[in-house]
């Protein structure tokens, strides 16, 4: 094998070393590092003994033990990660450079199993008591790979299975309905393709033979807004009777607006609200009784359209051009994505997968871009179109929009890219487009997208 040759501010330090009378080991002196190693997911973290004198360590890795097919320097640490490109096993070894030459470790063997590290422990396992049923709730692990599911151990001991072993989905609460009376020992497991979380903590579960009432979870809000739209999303608890928002003008005054919502209700949309500060809190009610409220935030709508690129306003009476530069950009996703393109026709069983990520896209150069209400029906998202708006008004809710369509022959056999221009024959038939960007937010897409 080659050898690694020294660059010359080594050399001239070496020298440097012998000048001023510093003691330089001889090569047969200098003791090799011992390198160890542990994969965690796709992430191998290597760490090694030091070495004296050492200037500088180099990593070696491979696929084959002795055939070191990449070389990393790093300095004078003694630790270091990188990632594996696939799962396997892979050969390493470390190398010291010194003023009397290269000593190298063994080379070990690395083996990967899986490309997500596994999800750390849950936490704050906790049960609430609802009547005959029981909700069960916890805190996602810290660190480590995302949860894809649990699993749930139900024993009549601390640690025991006796009640069963329950697989559950990745949503961190689970509603339990018509729970027979007694104890119940509860722990809990994240699981993902990296494997599977130490236990959370344990938790006992009494239900009375009456049944019984706590104090539900408070359930705490997000809060998002743009031009005079706003947006308030909670997580439902199961077995609720309704939900209520208070809004007040100070910090901790009288409610000047109170809204209710029904039991499976998890968001609250607001298009032309007041414009200002305020303040809000979410109370939760259940059928049982009981109601929690959670702590107070400030809000706050600035009348400001969404942070990203954006064409500037026209001039007043006028209109922006039509964005023509669209096209490039739904032919491009057509052909990287032409299964979410034969998949766009909800009719047929499809989703709305293309066009939410189109819009994604468009929105990356212009956040102008959104969806449809078809012919200005609230609720009635258009499948095949997007819409720009084109003049001054807040995004959502306008009717100032350009109407294009995105799918020629769509929900038919052969559906393809399409950039057309609407705008014209919807209104000479008598009927509009309205902006909107809710079915995009409520399906998890952001408001401001990263540049890819």
């Amino acid at each position: 094998m080659k050898r690694l040759q020294f660059p010359l501010t080594h050399v001239a330090a070496a020298v440097l070393a012998a000048v001023v009378g510093a003691s330089v080991l001889t090569h047969a002196q200098v003791t090799p590092p011992t390198l160890t190693a542990s994969a965690v997911g796709a992430t191998v973290n290597f760490s090694w003994t030091p070495v004296a004198d050492a200037t500088e360590y180099v990593l070696q890795a491979g696929v084959a033990p002795g055939n070191y097919i990449l070389t990393v320097p790093v300095g004078l640490t003694t630790a270091t990660s990188a990632q594996a490109p696939a799962v396997g096993t892979y050969y390493a070894r470390v190398g010291a450079r010194t003023p009397s030459g290269d000593v190298w470790s063994a080379g070990i063997p690395i083996t990967v199993t899986a490309m997500v590290a596994p999800p750390t422990a849950p936490t704050a396992l906790t049960t609430y008591l609802n009547g005959r049923s029981a909700l069960i709730t916890w805190t996602p692990g810290v660190g480590g790979g995302a949860p894809s599911g649990y699993i749930l151990h139900a024993g009549t001991t601390p640690g025991g299975t006796e009640h069963g072993v329950f697989p559950l989905g990745a949503t961190p609460q689970l509603a339990v309905p018509n729970l027979g009376a007694g104890d119940y020992h509860l722990r809990l497991f994240a699981v993902n393709a990296g494997g599977v979380s130490p236990a959370s903590n344990d938790t006992l579960l009494s239900m009375p033979q009456g049944g019984g009432c706590s104090v539900p979870p408070a359930r705490d809000f997000t809060f998002f807004s743009f031009g005079r739209f706003a947006q308030f999303t909670w997580l439902p608890v199961p077995g609720a009777s309704g939900y209520r928002i208070d809004v007040a003008t100070s910090p901790g005054g009288a409610p000047a607006a109170s809204q209710t919502f029904a039991a499976n209700a998890g968001n609250w949309s607001i298009t032309g609200a007041p414009l200002g500060t305020f303040h809000a809190k979410l109370t939760t009610a259940v059928s049982c009784g009981q109601q929690a409220t959670s702590a107070e935030k400030p809000i706050v709508l600035d009348g400001a359209p969404p942070p990203g690129p954006r064409a500037p306003n026209p001039a007043p009476g006028q209109r922006l051009p039509f964005p023509s530069w669209g096209e490039a950009v739904v032919e491009q996703l057509a052909a990287e994505r032409r299964d979410l393109l034969f998949q766009s026709c909800t009719e047929h069983g499809g989703n709305n997968r293309f066009m939410f990520e189109l819009v994604r896209r468009l929105r990356q150069r212009d956040n102008r871009f959104g969806l449809n209400w078809k012919r200005g029906n609230y609720g009635d998202l258009s499948q095949d179109i997007v819409n720009y708006n084109f003049g001054s008004e807040p995004d959502e809710g306008t009717e100032n929009v350009y109407i294009v369509d995105i799918i020629g022959g769509h929900c038919g056999s052969n559906p393809s890219a399409a950039w057309i221009n609407q705008t014209d024959a919807t209104r000479a038939a008598g009927t509009k487009g309205v902006w909107t960007l809710l079915p995009y937010m409520n399906a998890g897409f952001p408001i401001v997208s990263d540049q890819q």
